[in-house]
């Protein structure tokens, strides 16, 4: 199926599939309930030093997406991908995520890590 990412702050839409939200906490003035989320990977979350890295300038950006790529593929979290890879193989799933940048988040990078690890499970 398919992977899309959508900003904390969007409105859910049916379109949506099932959203999962990858951050650590809610933000203040939203709940759970309004976020319409059907789980909750905090541990895919990236740690709050690293998200010092997303302040718009295209070499922390390079050295994010590095560390960040670093961060999804410790053994610990293996299992976690690998639950979501399978979702997305047969449903469509939505990362909800908590950033002012819609292009440079972690959600780009985690959808991007999904996305490759559909296609060579796919070929292999």
């Amino acid at each position: 199926m398919a992977v899309m990412i959508k900003n904390i702050h969007a409105e859910p839409h049916e379109d949506d599939g099932k959203r999962f939200l990858i951050e650590t906490g809610i933000p203040p003035g939203l709940t759970r309930e309004q976020l319409v989320i059907y789980g909750w990977f905090k541990e895919l979350a990236p740690p709050e030093g690293m998200k010092a890295l997303l302040d718009g300038r295209e070499e922390t950006w390079r050295t994010f997406r590095r560390e960040y790529y670093q961060f999804l593929l410790e053994p610990a979290r293996e299992p976690l991908l690998r639950e979501l890879t399978e979702k997305a193989r047969f449903e469509q799933i939505t990362l909800v995520y908590d950033a002012v940048d819609d292009y440079r988040n972690h959600a780009t990078v985690l959808k991007t890590l999904i996305e490759l690890r559909m296609r060579m499970d796919d070929e292999y």
